[in-house]
């Protein structure tokens, strides 16, 4: 990556940290924008953020803390995964992909978690990457109050998904979706968008700490 290049990188996340202290929330919780199943949309840098609320004492016998985590994984064109940016590895190797932090509580004003794609400055040899989230505490997304996540476009503002993950029930794991490389540019699609990819996030998972049980299914680790 040249010098230019990772100073823009630098800018634009001093920029968005800075803007996230006074962003406004008045749409975040009405649009309810969504992805078509392959939507091409001339993306050059989205977000994913994710949400929760903190547990409230006495409205449940069960007293293990409220931790939901952000992930991103990296894929080359094998499908093989060559980076995980995550609370415990903040960026890839060159500074393209950014986690802005762990939250264990919940308790932030708006985002609790964000992780920040650059997909301009993404590697060549990446070909595709899928953003997830799981609850590190091992708690179900059932039990976690207002617990959701978007993926949208940093430089419109343009919400491209939002998912309500208290609906998933017992599951601890979901994939948000999948941005791929195309000769068009790139395109986004709701979950996995391939097996082999919620593979290897369900291999990794155990690895930070975080239970892989995915909506429908039983725990693989």
């Amino acid at each position: 990556m040249r010098v230019d290049d990772a100073l823009e990188i630098a800018e634009r996340t001093e920029m968005l940290l800075t803007k996230e202290k006074i962003m406004r929330n008045a749409d975040s919780e009405n649009r309810e924008c969504r992805a078509g199943d392959h939507a091409e949309t001339d993306l050059k840098e989205v977000i994913m953020g994710l949400r929760w609320d903190p547990l409230e004492r006495g409205k449940t016998t069960d007293e293990r803390h409220v931790d939901v985590d952000a992930f991103c994984m990296l894929f080359d064109e094998q499908r093989r995964a060559v980076d995980f940016v995550h609370p415990g590895h903040v960026r890839n190797a060159n500074g393209s992909v950014i986690h802005t932090g762990d939250s264990i509580t919940g308790a932030g004003a708006w985002d609790d978690e964000r992780i920040i794609a650059f997909l301009h400055a993404l590697p060549e040899t990446v070909s595709a990457l899928m953003f997830a989230v799981a609850c590190a505490s091992g708690r179900p997304f059932g039990e976690v109050s207002n617990a959701s996540c978007h993926v949208t476009d940093h430089l419109t503002e343009q919400e491209l998904l939002r998912v309500d993950l208290t609906e998933f029930g017992q599951a601890t794991a979901h994939c948000v979706a999948t941005l791929s490389r195309t000769s068009a540019g790139w395109k986004i699609q709701p979950g996995a968008g391939n097996k082999l990819f919620a593979e290897a996030l369900a291999e990794l998972l155990p690895k930070v700490g975080a239970k892989f049980v995915e909506r429908g299914s039983s725990s693989t680790g």
